[in-house]
């Protein structure tokens, strides 16, 4: 899958602002991806904010895919497993 930013390939480059390194041995991270037209992505975004599911600001930007009309957003975040 190509990322096309500013006319370059681009993959996202900063995790989101709650990502953590660190982390104990009951907790992993759970990586999401969500892939379509640039309104249904910021409409599901929406949609899991007002959820309480993950925060809006959690998403990285969307970010168009080459030879697409789609774009993709990701969002990473720390969850319990035990």
């Amino acid at each position: 899958m190509s990322f096309v930013e500013n006319g370059g390939v681009n993959p996202p480059a900063d995790p989101p602002a709650n990502f953590s390194d660190s982390r104990s041995s009951n907790e992993e991270p759970i990586k999401m991806t969500l892939t379509a037209s640039r309104q249904a992505v910021e409409r599901m975004i929406l949609l899991l904010h007002n959820r309480n599911i993950i925060a809006g600001s959690e998403w990285s930007r969307p970010i168009a895919i080459k030879n697409s009309t789609e774009v993709i957003s990701v969002a990473s975040r720390m969850i319990q497993i035990n």
